[in-house]
């Protein structure tokens, strides 16, 4: 019986470790931030202008699961790498936590997030463009 406990008890803290380890994840200093929307294939929209993914391309969602091109809600709030060439390579859905915080890598994408996954940036925030340059007043 108290084998069986023992057993019990470390099973418990290797599990409650791993999924811990799970939900913790590191996005490069590098990274740069942006809104991204998925058109077809392997081709996004990012800030509006169309980008591709490069090959064996990685879309990290909220909870750091690997998600495909097409399962990327609209207009979700990033953070990604690119590759030499210039194509989009990793990609982080960033959870309100990681988007509060500033990034120094973009121009204007440091937006606070409030609600749930997936919500477009233009319900957020009623003033964001979406990427679009607004028209300047005459």
């Amino acid at each position: 019986m108290k084998q069986v406990l023992i057993a019990l008890i470390t099973l418990l803290a290797v599990l409650t470790t791993a999924s811990s380890w799970a939900q913790s994840r590191t996005i490069p200093k590098e990274a740069r931030r942006g809104e991204l929307t998925h058109v077809t294939e392997n081709i996004v929209s990012l800030d509006g202008e169309r980008k591709r993914l490069a090959p064996g391309a990685q879309i990290f969602a909220r909870n750091n699961l690997t998600i495909v091109p097409t399962q990327l809600p609209r207009n979700s709030l990033v953070e990604y790498t690119l590759n030499r060439e210039g194509d989009i390579f990793k990609v982080w859905i960033l959870t309100p936590a990681e988007a509060a915080r500033l990034n120094p890598n973009s121009s204007g994408g440091n937006w606070p997030v409030e609600g749930p996954p997936g919500t477009p940036m233009n319900q957020i925030l009623p003033d964001y463009s979406g990427g679009a340059q607004k028209p300047s007043p005459r």
